[in-house]
Parts: C-alpha cells; structure tokens; sequence
C-alpha cells in the first residue's frame, strides 16, 4: 500500500458500481470502486486488466470531492486514465486495480 503522505490527492472510501471501458475497441468490464481521488481510483474486478491499460470509466462525483466546485457535485464525469498497477492479493476473488486520471470530461446532462 501506498504511503498516504505521498497521495497528491485525499481520498474517500466509496462503493460505486462502474463500468471501465478498455483501451481504444471499448471492451467494458463492471468493476466496483473501493476508494477514489481527484487523482484515481482504486477499483475491483473479476477480470484482470494489464498496467499501462487506457481506461475509460464514468463517475458521479461525491460532494467531498467537489469542495472546491459545489457545482461539480453529483455530476457525472468521464475519467479518463491509465492502470498503474494490479494489486498481487486477490480481495474477495477479485483484483484490485489501481487507476490514475490523466483528464476528465463532464457527462452531458441528456
């Protein structure tokens, strides 16, 4: 595990339901999300997703996050990142996935 002084962002403790999309054919793989950042997420999956994957997954972001943005709250943003490392442990027959963002992108409210 990481040292948390070392975190450039604070992270919540958080369980979403996602849906990553990988790499450019858009292979979507459900995940659910155990902490995230301004800076990632870390996820579990049942499939196990390569380091350096590009990934795609869209969150709705908490209200602590937005703390700097109050409109941001409860919207919807594509994430856009790269998988940074695949924790060795399986947790409950599923792999951790350490995902950091590089951009994001707000969901167009339909």
């Amino acid at each position: 595990m990481s040292d948390p002084d070392r975190r450039r962002a604070q992270r919540i403790t958080r369980q979403l339901a996602v849906s990553m999309m990988i790499g450019d054919d858009g292979h979507e793989v459900p995940a659910i999300t155990g902490n995230l950042s301004l800076a990632g997420v870390l996820l579990y999956a049942d499939q196990r997703i390569q380091e350096g994957t590009e990934i795609g997954l869209i969150l709705v972001v908490p209200p602590v996050e937005a703390e700097a943005d109050a409109e941001a709250a409860g919207r919807r943003m594509w994430c856009f990142g790269k998988v940074l490392r695949v924790e060795k442990e399986l947790k409950e027959g599923k792999f951790g996935i350490a995902i950091g963002f590089r951009r994001f992108e707000v969901v167009a409210d339909a």
